[in-house]
């Protein structure tokens, strides 16, 4: 038998320093646990579609836009207006992630900012004691709205627009909620970023001041409130200063400016208060704003409605209705800026004469699901209250709202999924293997703006020189080539018809070279 005293007995009383150090971990666990429970619904928000969006992402660079705001991103150039100069800032230190090529990495900037701009919303329905199975239908059915999932998978403005402003109402409802006049001046200071990101946030602005004047305008009014909103607002609209920076470098990209019928650009000056606010205002697209009336404006109208429910797999169009209805009942201040928000939005894109614009209605897609969540929870309240003993009810309800998710997940991720899309890619290269040295591209947005990447970028051809068609007039073009024609190759996407009788072409790889005819 052993005699020898154990050296440790079960028994033995801990010292202090032990039993701080258990205290402290039992309560860190308590606060990891109050907020997994607290968060859950915000991380799922963010993880799945962020998930769905990456495994759907373009694999490198896209065209049209995408290519062009990704090659002026990265080189540090310049776009054509309105400039978006926050999205060039941020995007150029998102391209420094080490993970694919820096097409796919701005891709994926944008499937980052779909995943955000989910859960702002979530934050926002959070904040409206939405109940769960509501806010995550609705937010699935934004998720997997087509042009949502879509522009969530290329390097586009849209998905930033939207992630700042779901942030924007965030911020009100904190300004509702607790009236600072430093929250005030962090919403003027969010504003005037968004405003250097894209200029649609002006038709937000109504109802911004709207719920700032209407919920608490004594404090918005005073001095300090006064004051704090315009320096906020100044110090955000400083980002525009990134332009004239750019402007100096005399960067290689720059889509802001024309080229004359010699081959010169001709950027547009934005040192001066006149080139900046050319820029920045979109005057050049100002023929196209407001630009329906009569039948086309109500054909228009009728579209708009289509594409919505459309957008929302027609389900989601009831208990948008109801619930922005519901929300008027509840708190009017609130639904009133919503509603300016959202009509502002849709009136200037409805009368927006662009081929491409049903990509501009996301904002009014993060309005509906904030209405959707908004009438489906008041719906399962009312099930559940009036059938207080049985459960299946509220069951086959739920099952009739997630239905509509599903199958809109099921049909639309095989129209937008672009995880095999290499063709902007292919096609570029196959442009720059086919010209020959001391080439001359001409061509559209499929054409110019990828071997323009592939060339500033990646290295490829410096030998060649490109010019996107958008930039350059039709009398100069033709001079131009008339010009170029005679003392090296030139090359185009398509023959302009009134060429035939002054030149003629012969197909290249996906480019035509042009010839002057000598008859």
């Amino acid at each position: 038998m052993n005699l020898t005293p154990s050296l440790s007995t079960p028994h033995a009383s801990a010292s202090p320093s032990q039993g701080f150090s258990r205290l402290l971990n039992g309560f860190l666990r308590l606060q990891r646990l109050r907020l997994a429970q607290a968060y859950w619904r915000t991380a799922l928000a963010f993880s799945v579609p962020f998930f769905l969006y990456t495994i759907t992402l373009a694999p490198t660079i896209y065209n049209l836009d995408s290519a062009e705001l990704t090659t002026a991103t990265v080189t540090g150039g310049l776009m054509r207006a309105t400039g978006y100069p926050l999205y060039m800032f941020l995007g150029r230190f998102w391209a420094l992630l080490p993970i694919g090529d820096v097409g796919f990495r701005m891709n994926l900037f944008s499937a980052f900012n779909g995943a955000l701009t989910l859960l702002f919303v979530e934050r926002i329905l959070n904040h409206l004691k939405i109940g769960h199975f509501a806010t995550l239908s609705a937010l699935g059915l934004l998720a997997v709205a087509p042009f949502f999932w879509s522009l969530s998978l290329v390097a586009e403005v849209y998905t930033l627009h939207t992630a700042l402003m779901g942030l924007l109402i965030l911020l009100l409802l904190e300004w509702g909620d607790h009236p600072l006049p430093e929250t005030l001046g962090v919403i003027t200071l969010l504003l005037g970023l968004s405003l250097g990101h894209h200029l649609a946030t002006t038709l937000l602005i109504p109802g911004a001041v709207w719920y700032v004047l209407v919920t608490h305008p004594r404090v918005a009014l005073t001095p300090r409130g006064v004051l704090l909103s315009l320096a906020g607002g100044l110090v955000g609209l400083s980002i525009y200063l990134y332009l004239p920076l750019r402007y100096l470098s005399a960067p290689t990209f720059n889509y802001a400016g024309t080229y004359d019928a010699t081959g010169m650009f001709n950027p547009v000056n934005l040192l001066t208060p006149t080139g900046l606010w050319w820029l920045i205002t979109g005057k050049s697209f100002a023929a196209q704003m407001f630009a329906y009336q009569g039948l086309e404006l109500w054909n228009e109208i009728v579209w708009f409605v289509g594409h919505l429910a459309r957008a929302f797999f027609v389900v989601g169009i009831g208990p948008g209705l109801w619930g922005a209805g519901v929300l008027f009942r509840r708190n009017w201040k609130m639904a009133g800026m919503l509603t300016l928000m959202f009509v502002c939005t849709a009136v200037f894109y409805i009368d927006y004469r662009v081929l491409d614009k049903e990509t501009m209605f996301l904002p009014t897609y993060v309005i509906w699901t904030i209405w959707i969540g908004i009438g489906t929870h008041t719906l399962l309240q009312w099930v559940r209250t009036s059938t207080p003993r049985e459960v299946w009810p509220l069951r086959v309800v739920q099952v009739l709202v997630a239905i509509p998710v599903l199958a809109s997940f099921i049909l639309t991720g095989p129209q937008v999924d672009l995880s095999d899309d290499w063709s902007t890619r292919l096609r570029g290269e196959a442009i720059l293997r086919e010209v020959e040295p001391d080439a001359l591209v001409l061509g559209w947005w499929d054409t110019v703006p990828v071997v323009q990447y592939l060339q500033l970028v990646e290295g490829q051809r410096p030998d060649v020189q490109a010019i996107n068609r958008f930039l350059i007039s039709y009398d100069d073009l033709t001079t131009l080539v008339k010009n170029e024609v005679q003392t090296r190759p030139v090359y185009i996407n398509e023959m302009p018809l009134g060429w035939q009788d002054t030149f003629y072409a012969q197909k290249v790889g996906p480019v035509y070279r042009v010839y002057l005819r000598q008859d």
